[in-house]
């Protein structure tokens, strides 16, 4: 105990979490600063270093470690707490997916000039950007569609009305098993990363005799992030949305009748990934990558940026602890609400590139821009933006609420 005073009152102290570096002037430096009249400075490296490695019972009491290097098992905590999250996440919040797709997908890609040669009345006119199959269908069957000025309890209704409560899971099952990917790639990725750069951010501080370990900014917060979703977007997001968007897609032609008879019917995500194999080959499956990789890589960086606000600046709002349960709700809501302001256009374009609506998404944004102007073309990307952030908010609370609890639990028990 003497020892460890002796060492908190006297020495400087450095630790990474494994290693701590107590350092502090010898008598012969002070003594020769004194003469040089240097008195109150000191040199930009430490003379004489004390390296202690750290155990359960060598280290000092009043040292406060950081966790993030703290878990043996980081890897494995992280996997186990982001399959649990995203398992979880998924089975609530599906239903708002399958309803924002079929509304991204109504979205009819017709140039404003097409329309207005077809000598179309105002009222077809006004719907130019609807689901119709043309414009000989019948009064009633174009109720029964979804068009561009439907909204979110417009396609609730009818996807009650053509399937159930069944029909708001369409392809969930790929997703569902996806989750331990997801969510595993995303905060494993998004850890060991900031971990890394911490460690060459305090390495180069050596350098200039700053001795304290680096503290992260929003910047690196944004960088890891970024990292995080590109990783994730390239290995599993791309692919297993692509197989999920062709299956509420063709829930809603059938539905609406619109479904070709030459077309082959998927009952599964195992029949979508076979006959895209067998018309496309393997790349067929990552179709819209790009726009995905885009997509993700911003709105994760945007996602952990505002959770990293949210765990700064709430205690201060709100009286409670920075590792409280209230905290980590009210960041993750912060986080969710960042991830679909920024993301939700480029949402929208994925889901029409994937869905063979669009080729790519420049070329979506060059017809929605000439045709409806540019506040008008980028109103049309946020269609759905009530399920967006309806769902964005509270799936996110619950995500990152869920890992922080059973990453610790698994932490401290395993």
């Amino acid at each position: 105990e003497e020892h460890n005073d002796q060492l908190n009152n006297n020495y400087t102290v450095w630790t990474n979490g494994t290693t701590a570096i107590f350092s502090k002037p010898t008598q012969m430096q002070q003594t020769t600063e004194a003469a040089n009249g240097s008195q109150g400075t000191t040199s930009a490296a430490p003379v004489e270093l004390e390296k202690i490695r750290l155990g359960l019972a060598g280290a000092p009491k009043n040292i406060s470690l950081p966790s993030k290097n703290n878990s043996k098992n980081e890897f494995r905590d992280s996997v186990i707490a982001g399959s649990a999250a995203g398992v979880t996440s998924c089975l609530l919040f599906h239903p708002f997916d399958v309803i924002r797709t079929k509304m991204q997908t109504s979205t009819r890609l017709t140039p404003a000039t097409a329309t207005a040669s077809s000598g179309a009345s105002a009222a077809t006119a006004s719907t130019f950007l609807s689901t119709s199959a043309n414009s000989s269908t019948s009064l009633a069957a174009t109720k029964m569609k979804i068009s561009s000025s439907s909204g979110p309890m417009a396609v609730i209704s009818h996807t009650i009305k053509n399937g159930g409560v069944r029909a708001f899971y369409t392809g969930i099952s790929l997703p569902l098993a996806a989750q331990a990917a997801y969510k595993a790639t995303i905060f494993t990725t998004n850890r060991l990363s900031t971990n890394m750069l911490v460690d060459f951010k305090t390495k180069e501080q050596w350098k200039t005799g700053i001795f304290t370990p680096y503290k992260t900014k929003m910047e690196d917060h944004f960088l890891c992030g970024a990292t995080s979703g590109a990783v994730n977007a390239l290995l599993f997001v791309s692919p297993v949305e692509f197989t999920r968007n062709q299956l509420i897609a063709q829930h809603t032609r059938i539905a609406e009748g619109t479904q070709s008879k030459a077309s082959v019917m998927m009952n599964g995500p195992i029949d979508v990934i076979k006959s895209t194999l067998k018309t496309k080959g393997i790349f067929g499956l990552w179709r819209g990558a790009e726009v995905t990789l885009v997509r993700d890589s911003i709105g994760c960086g945007t996602f952990f940026v505002c959770f990293e606000l949210g765990k700064k600046h709430l205690p201060s709002i709100t009286g409670s602890k920075p590792d409280s349960a209230l905290i980590t709700t009210g960041a993750g809501l912060m986080a969710g609400f960042g991830y679909w302001a920024i993301s939700l256009p480029l949402d929208a374009l994925k889901t029409m590139v994937q869905t063979g609506m669009a080729k790519s998404a420049t070329g979506i944004i060059s017809t929605l821009v000439r045709r409806d102007g540019l506040i008008g073309g980028v109103s049309q990307l946020y269609r759905g933006w009530q399920l967006a952030f309806g769902r964005g908010s509270p799936s996110a609370a619950i995500t990152l609420s869920t890992y922080a609890a059973i990453y610790n639990f698994c932490d401290k028990n395993f």
